[in-house]
């Protein structure tokens, strides 16, 4: 088992990170349940068989568990008072603790609803797909998809611990898994060249689950240090931005308007356009944007829409993108594979390049 601590200065929290297999049946060894005077499960309906094992493990009753519908839809404001109201009618306190279980719309929400339910009650992941696992589990970012924008309004608050169970992952749709895989690319891309190449020698379907533990780890490890640096974003968590420029624009337009996408496949399409506009303001070299093109594609992930979306839908998204400052939308670029930097200006010019770089047909630059 890999035990990390995430250790945050501004609030002096610690919250641990454990990644193996079986991990759901050891949650009283993990959490040590006497601390909390009650606890809930709220899980989404694509995590039944891994919020079983939770309740069984910690005796959960089938009426203190919550179920969702799960996805990024479920992230609004009518299922945060339901949340409310879940945890009134449970009389939770602040000796409470509150479970996620399930993907990481999941962990957005519910951590949001338990951050800010009596000021804050403490809640603990259990993701249940890769994609929470790598990403959305870790570092604390809580929130709700508001006015069409991904993620609009939100916090930050630290969970308790987060338990990563790759068996969780036994039962997850292959697309599922692929998505997923787009974080854990995108980890190789900004921070470890050697973990990039290792990750996309090999479709992301064939690692074995004992593999996964040992990826699943290192992208942890990576996203730790870059929290633990920078919790509020103020700086070189920036990095984690890479490819959310544009992934977020495509997965807000495919929320509202479809073909349905993944947040993985939004956002591998996202790094394709941004490595290409790298490239396009001298940071990045050809090579790598031509490794990237096909790293990603050897990993079984997409760089290029499958429908076209219109070029004005795409900057429009992109303009109310939070990350904005004063109205200026500030990019996550590479300098090669394994480094990023943040909070760089480009022209409107190359923003309409990159877009249509990620059309469908659209060709690799010579």
């Amino acid at each position: 088992m890999y035990t990390l601590d995430v250790n945050v200065a501004r609030t002096e929290s610690h919250s641990p990170l454990w990644v193996d297999r079986g991990l759901i049946e050891k949650l009283p060894e993990l959490i040590s349940p006497s601390k909390y005077s009650s606890f809930v499960v709220v899980a989404d309906a694509g995590a039944s068989k891994a919020k079983d094992r939770v309740c069984a493990a910690l005796s959960v009753p089938p009426t203190r568990v919550l179920s969702l519908t799960g996805g990024e839809s479920q992230k609004n404001v009518n299922e945060l008072i339901h949340l409310w109201e879940f945890f009134a009618e449970q009389k939770l306190d602040r000796k409470s603790l509150v479970i996620t279980v399930g993907g990481g719309a999941t962990s957005d929400l519910v951590g949001f609803a338990a951050g800010t339910y009596m000021r804050g009650v403490a809640f603990l992941h259990v993701p249940s797909t890769l994609l929470a696992q790598v990403d959305a589990s870790i570092g604390g970012k809580a929130g709700i998809n508001f006015h069409g924008i991904k993620n609009l309004i939100g916090s930050i608050a630290q969970p308790v611990g987060v338990v990563i169970d790759i068996d969780a992952l036994e039962t997850l749709p292959e697309r599922e898994i692929r998505s997923g895989f787009a974080e854990v690319v995108k980890h190789g891309l900004i921070s470890d060249r050697a973990y990039f190449d290792k990750v996309t020698a090999r479709d992301c379907m064939r690692w074995t689950p004992d593999e996964m533990v040992e990826i699943v780890h290192r992208s942890c490890e990576i996203k730790k240090a870059i929290v633990e640096c920078d919790e509020t974003e103020q700086g070189p968590r920036k990095a984690l931005n890479f490819g959310h420029s544009i992934g977020h624009a495509i997965e807000s337009f495919a929320l509202a308007h479809g073909p349905a996408l993944t947040h993985g496949e939004a956002i591998s399409i996202g790094m394709y356009g941004e490595a290409y506009i790298s490239y396009r303001v001298g940071k990045l070299s050809l090579a790598d944007l031509t490794t990237i093109d096909t790293g990603l594609t050897a990993a079984g992930l997409p760089t290029r829409l499958l429908k076209s979306i219109p070029a004005g839908e795409l900057r429009a998204l992109i303009s109310k993108d939070k990350k904005n400052v004063g109205g200026q939308v500030k990019w996550t670029l590479l300098e090669r594979i394994g480094s990023a930097v943040f909070d760089v200006v480009i022209s409107e010019d190359v923003i309409g390049e990159s877009l249509a770089a990620i059309q469908p047909g659209a060709t690799h630059p010579c």
